[in-house]
């Protein structure tokens, strides 16, 4: 069988027994004919390769298309693959790029190091115009006799029905690979909130071994599956979590120009300054900081509501001690005390620092710091040589010593 295909080129093709045929095959063409295929041109592309296979005996309705972008050293950019079933049409665009090489110190001096490059791999796919999965593969081989392979891979999915419009069911999954050893991972999934970037449940956890089980259910890790505004509104989601609220005050982001970083409203509304809604202002450890600082003002104002309540009878001593130990009550009372003559620190700055209800929220933000560097020394630990661009921004997009700061600050008081 011959089959004709894009102006006089003629493959010759033979069907294998599951009906796959190779009707095209054209390596290093010249760029300018992508725009003939209705190709949109990576900026960086200087050739590109075309495939197309038949499937299932009927090529004139079932094949697939993939065409692979190169630049000027032959690397792969871009990729854009299509499928096509009679009606049914999916397409998946991937994007490649090199990451900086990684190193990591294999002794305590710093001198010997061990470089890791890595590769990071965009995806979305869509089945009929709809958006099914976006992913974010990291790939990182270590350059050794034998090498380290670390993988991590970012999952989401939309769920279109009438019952759960809202909700994104999203994957993490991490895992490191060498020959002649067993490969450690951990693998969760979440069912979240598609419209408030937040609002996780973790529905199933996967790990290698039971020590890596308490890092895999730790709330702290979610914000690592995504990046800009989605760390903010998933971090406070996690400290309101660890804060096992009866009434969990709503998270709002939003924009302004001050010194401000965000502010607990009496309305149970903590409110983070980004900014800016689409990227990270703020490095994530101060980020950090002022969520668990806003969210601690949300945690202690319930408490005194509580035990308000627990006073006048109107909660049961089993249930407010449930959640309270009896040492929280003198903490409790002079937390109100401080609210109830509270300063700004526009009016006098010192009686503002000094104020219990501040030192209060301070140690909350102090301790979801240490919570998530903790977290980050506990992945390192277990998966020792990922690369720093598989949980970590790539240096330059956030202030290193702000966040050093932070981190020192979080451990010291």
């Amino acid at each position: 069988m011959a089959i004709i295909f894009n102006a006089a080129k003629t493959v010759l093709c033979k069907a294998s027994s599951k009906g796959a045929s190779l009707l095209r095959k054209d390596i290093g063409l010249d760029i300018s004919k992508a725009a003939k295929d209705g190709l949109k041109i990576p900026q960086e592309a200087a050739s590109f390769d075309a495939v197309r296979v038949g499937r299932n005996f009927n090529p004139d309705e079932c094949y697939t298309d993939i065409f692979t972008f190169r630049n000027k050293s032959g690397e792969v950019i871009e990729q854009f693959i299509k499928e096509v079933n009679g009606n049914d049409i999916k397409t998946t665009k991937k994007w490649y790029e090199k990451l900086f090489p990684w190193e990591k110190d294999l002794d305590d001096f710093g001198e010997k190091v061990l470089s890791i490059p890595a590769t990071k791999v965009r995806s979305y796919t869509r089945e009929n115009g709809k958006i099914s999965q976006i992913t974010e593969d990291v790939f990182a081989v270590t350059e050794t006799e034998k090498p380290i392979v670390t993988h991590s891979k970012k999952t989401i999915m939309p769920v279109y029905d009438d019952t759960y419009k809202r909700t994104n069911n999203e994957s993490f999954l991490l895992e490191q690979r060498q020959n002649g050893k067993s490969a450690r991972f951990i693998k969760n999934e979440y069912e979240v909130d598609r419209y408030a970037n937040g609002s996780f449940n973790l529905n199933k956890s996967e790990v290698s071994s039971p020590e890596l089980k308490e890092i895999a259910e730790n709330s702290y890790l979610l914000p690592f599956v995504s990046n800009n505004n989605k760390f903010a509104y998933r971090m406070a989601q996690a400290n309101i979590e660890d804060a096992c609220f009866i009434a969990p005050p709503e998270i709002k982001l939003y924009k302004e120009k001050s010194q401000r970083l965000g502010y607990y409203s009496s309305s149970n509304e903590v409110n983070i300054n980004l900014k800016n809604s689409r990227d990270l202002n703020a490095p994530r450890s101060t980020l950090t900081n002022t969520i668990g600082h806003e969210v601690g003002h949300a945690k202690w104002d319930e408490k005194c509501l509580q035990y308000d309540m627990y006073k006048n009878g109107l909660m049961d001593a089993d249930e407010f001690f449930a959640m309270n130990s009896k040492s929280d009550i003198s903490l409790i009372k002079r937390y109100q005390y401080a609210i109830d003559n509270y300063v700004p620190a526009k009016v006098n700055n010192v009686l503002y620092q000094n104020n219990f209800a501040e030192v209060t929220a301070r140690k909350e933000g102090r301790k979801s710091v240490r919570k998530l560097s903790k977290l980050q020394e506990n992945l390192d630990e277990a998966f020792p040589y990922q690369h720093g661009f598989q949980f970590n921004r790539p240096n330059g997009k956030e202030d290193d010593l702000a966040d050093l700061i932070t981190l020192m600050d979080s451990w010291t008081k």
